[in-house]
This record gives C-alpha cells, structure tokens and sequence, in this order.
C-alpha cells in the first residue's frame, strides 16, 4: 500500500512540474534564464544611406551607385535574462552589399556630363554587438519588449577597377548600433517574433527563439 501511496504521488509530482514547463509560469521564483534565436532584418543602415543618397562628390567629380543589391542581415544571438523581465545578451550578424560606381564631369574616363561606369564595390559587413533589453507588457504568450545593441562592424570592401580589373581591398571597422523600439514575441518555450528599430541589424526584423 506504501508503495501505491509512494509511485502516486512521485507521478503527481512529476504532472505538477510538467505542466509548470508547458505554462512557463514566470515569476521571481522560476523563470526562463536562457534564449537563442536566429533572426533576419532589412533594411540595414548600409541600405538605406545608399539608397537614399545613391549620388556622392569629391573635388573632381560629380558620381552616383547604380545597381544595387543586398542581402539583408542574418543573425544568432543569445540573451541571459537576470530577471523574468530583463535581459543581457550578444548577437552577431552578417550582410552583403554591391553597388556599381558611375562618374561624370571633369573624370577621365569619358566626355563632361555623360556618365561613366569606374568601378563595383562589394561589401560584406559583419557585425558583433553586446545588448540590453526590457519586456515592458505581458499577457500569455504574447510580449512586446525593447532592446538597445552597441558593438562593432567590420566591413570587408572589395573595389573592383573598371580598366584594370584589379581588386583594391578597403576594410575598415565600425562603430555598430541597433534600437529595437518594439518586439513582438508570441509562443512559450519556442516562440516567433518580429520587431521594428533602427541600426544595423534591420528596419524590420523576423525570427525565432528558443527559451529554457
């Protein structure tokens, strides 16, 4: 009978705490220390300041970038949450960029006023930054939060010449930022989010997240 009453209340305990995982029951006591997530945004910084002012000048030509193309950018981050509503975390991040160059006036590569193709710059930018986020409403499974990311940039600049064909390296590094105004999250344990900010991470970005 001892052992009857024993194995009924270790399975009871066994229910209660599996249903506590399922609920995600989030208070001072217990709450999910760890997430992962995988995420993709666009527009980037790079994007827009490109698209926006496709032209440029120097001192002896007028030029602007033609053909664009992008990647967005694709990141993995983690976050450790040292309270059930305040997080710390490291992301990183990985976007390609190339745009033709085209000049016009006083260049040498062709008549004043008439534009001429010079060069193509490809850029891969990637990106590392540490962060801080806060979850500012709750209801469910649903949250909406906001988060800041301050960290680095390192953009690998290829310049490829018109008549030469020769490829001229230009990498530098970069201060890296995002703000995240908003982040929806919707989902317990696995979840999917998506969120509006600004910064090198994406105008917009979509994801999913694992907690536990």
């Amino acid at each position: 009978m001892k052992q009857i009453v024993a194995l009924s209340a270790l399975l009871l305990m066994i229910s209660t705490v599996s249903q506590a995982q399922i609920n995600r029951v989030r208070d001072v006591d217990y709450f999910p220390r760890n997430e992962i997530y995988l995420q993709f945004g666009a527009p980037s910084v790079i994007e827009l300041t490109t698209l926006l002012s496709p032209s440029f000048h120097d001192e002896l030509t007028n030029g602007e970038t033609r053909n664009h193309k992008f990647s967005g950018i694709a990141g993995i981050g983690y976050n450790f949450f040292v309270h059930p509503r305040v997080s710390i975390g490291l992301d990183f991040g990985y976007g390609y960029s190339s745009a033709d160059m085209y000049m016009s006036e006083e260049s040498e590569f062709g008549p004043a006023g008439e534009p001429q193709y010079v060069c193509r710059a490809t850029i891969m930018n990637y990106a590392g930054h540490l962060s801080g986020s806060f979850i500012y409403w709750q209801h469910g499974a649903m949250e909406c939060s906001g988060a800041l990311y301050l960290g680095a940039s390192w953009q690998d600049e290829s310049i490829v010449n018109a008549v030469s064909d020769e490829i001229e390296p230009n990498d530098r590094l970069h201060f890296s930022y995002h703000i995240t105004a908003v982040k929806f999250r919707y989902g317990d344990m696995i979840g999917g989010f998506a969120e509006l900010g600004f910064g090198y991470r994406g105008l917009v970005n979509v994801g999913l997240s694992i907690k536990i």
